[in-house]
């Protein structure tokens, strides 16, 4: 005589949509609820309706503070930029014989692990000022900026502005005289982890 099978019994529609709401509502049960001003849950909870509109107006005022005053300094930051290239433009049309050196850097830009050909870049430096340079490479997918200085004798360029000063920093270096700028100067310049390949400066033409 063969028996029936044995079925497990089918959970009741209310179990079912339980266990599908408790599934959603556990992986958000570590993360807490952010109440305006910080306010802690319990403090909020006991508020009524009235202090809590206006715990969140007051937070909407320090939102909007706060997106002023990040507005203002990004002003700022432009107006100092702007600044600093009006100065090294005015430095640079004021520059004495020997003063301004302007070169090409052709080669190989470092980013990450690897090396990647770089679109020639210009360097118009001049003494007594720090020249910001954009790196690109070909592909127009990695950027890198770079500053660069002149004293007269040796055109510096360096990953950091800090670098510059820095005695062993992983910078390109040209070094050469005045004649040498004057009659116009190449060489090879190797870093560990920034730029290789060729810079090549001259001494800019005589306007007046």
């Amino acid at each position: 005589m063969r028996h029936a099978p044995h079925t497990l019994p089918t959970p009741q529609r209310p179990i079912v949509q339980a266990a599908v709401a408790l599934g959603l509502i556990l992986p958000l049960a570590g993360c807490a609820a952010r109440y305006p001003l910080d306010i802690p849950e319990a403090q909020w909870e006991a508020m009524t309706p009235t202090e809590q509109r206006q715990a969140r107006e007051q937070q909407a005022a320090l939102d909007r503070a706060r997106a002023e005053q990040r507005a203002a300094e990004a002003r700022a930051r432009e107006e100092k930029a702007r600044e600093a290239r009006l100065a090294l433009e005015v430095r640079r049309q004021e520059a004495r014989p020997g003063e301004r050196v302007q070169c090409v850097l052709e080669g190989e830009l470092r980013r990450g692990s690897s090396w990647h050909a770089m679109t020639p870049a210009g360097i118009d430096a001049v003494s007594g000022m720090t020249v910001p340079v954009a790196l690109t490479s070909r592909d127009g997918r990695r950027r890198q900026d770079a500053y660069a200085t002149f004293d007269g004798q040796a055109v510096t360029l360096c990953r950091h502005e800090r670098e510059l000063a820095r005695p062993g920093a992983d910078c390109a270096r040209l070094v050469g005289t005045q004649r040498d700028f004057a009659r116009g100067l190449a060489g090879r310049v190797e870093t560990e982890r920034f730029v290789r390949g060729t810079l090549r400066c001259d001494l800019p033409l005589r306007t007046r």
